[in-house]
């Protein structure tokens, strides 16, 4: 059989390169994965330098710090200096910024995207067919809100005053954490699907000294009925899996059941990152092709924005204001308010 396809490269046009800058930035990616849960990116932005290794912590393999302090000094975030001291380099202060990032693709997507061979076949997806680390989802989706998502949250809750918020997908907890320490009277309730979610969220409120107001609770979003804790609750938040609301039916069943669910509620606040339409391009922003990616493996739809403001006209909410986050890209702050006599 003959094959259309010109006649392969010599191994000195690949082997150096673009090609062989993807395979590295794979390697890359992971190492900064790593070095952000074991510390090391802290360390070197609190300190400006970190020993080259474990620096005599028995703790840590010598050598796969190492590793990692190399790889990552391929990729221009770190600078080795003679093989004994490891200090930022010229892509440090975006790789910081981006870490968030970095650390929900490797940690939490990263066994999803090994297994994308496997999950495309449709026999295969049905029931439990793939797994996330929900954790590590959660943390590094608390790094990526922290640039920008969470100060404006500070500014569209501050009038009126927040008397009792829920957030719904609550993650690490920090958000309603974050809420009640600008409310000092304040309380709140946590809903997340995830038991690892859960466990950190309640993890963080008890280290926080807020067990007596906040409240976790495992439950499913899109199933959630009338309870105590949610008959007083005046302001709804959900942040980053709003997209688990479809498709458009059930994402309309779901708003509509959170009129129910939250018969106080007088305001929610939906902050999700929309689906793009155009094809990628050498411009295409961080987070994008990834979350994109992951939401197609698992099956997820993932609405535009116009696909919102339709489904917020369908299931009685007024949508008041609409602001833009430049981080998360693509990611839209929508105000909504229970529409009248419906």
């Amino acid at each position: 059989m003959s094959s259309s396809r010109t006649a392969a490269p010599e191994p000195a046009e690949w082997t150096r390169g673009p090609v062989a800058d993807l395979f590295s930035s794979y390697v890359a990616t992971a190492a900064l994965s790593a070095a952000e849960q074991l510390g090391i990116l802290d360390q070197l932005a609190e300190h400006g330098e970190a020993p080259f290794g474990n620096g005599g912590d028995e703790r840590l393999d010598d050598g796969v710090i190492r590793s990692i302090h190399r790889t990552l000094h391929w990729a221009n975030v770190v600078e080795v200096k003679n093989d004994e001291l490891v200090i930022p380099g010229a892509l440090f202060d975006a790789a910081y910024a981006a870490r968030g990032y970095i650390y929900w693709l490797v940690k939490g997507c990263g066994e999803l995207f090994s297994t994308a061979p496997d999950v495309t076949s449709t026999k295969r997806r049905t029931g439990t067919f793939y797994h996330r680390d929900m954790r590590a989802v959660a943390l590094g989706s608390r790094l990526i809100g922290e640039e920008e998502v969470e100060p404006l949250f500070d500014r569209v809750l501050a009038d009126p005053p927040v008397e009792k918020v829920a957030d719904l997908g609550c993650g690490s907890g920090q958000r309603l954490i974050r809420i009640l320490g600008n409310h000092p009277g304040a309380r709140g309730v946590g809903v997340d699907i995830s038991h690892a979610s859960v466990q950190l969220a309640t993890e963080s409120v008890d280290e926080a000294g807020l067990t007596d107001r906040i409240t976790v609770l495992q439950g499913d979003v899109l199933a959630l009925e009338p309870r105590p804790e949610f008959a007083d609750v005046d302001t709804v938040t959900c942040v980053f899996m709003g997209h688990d609301f479809w498709p458009h039916d059930s994402c309309v069943r779901t708003l509509r059941r959170l009129r129910t669910a939250f018969p106080s509620a007088r305001r929610l606040f939906i902050c999700d990152v929309v689906r793009t339409t155009e094809l990628p391009g050498r411009d295409t922003t961080i987070f994008t092709l990834g979350f994109e990616a992951v939401h197609a493996l698992m099956g997820d739809y993932l609405p535009t924005y116009e696909q919102w403001h339709e489904a917020f006209e369908e299931s009685g909410w007024e949508c008041r204001s609409v602001q833009p986050s430049t981080a998360p890209p693509n990611g839209y702050l929508f105000e909504l308010t229970p529409r009248t006599g419906e």
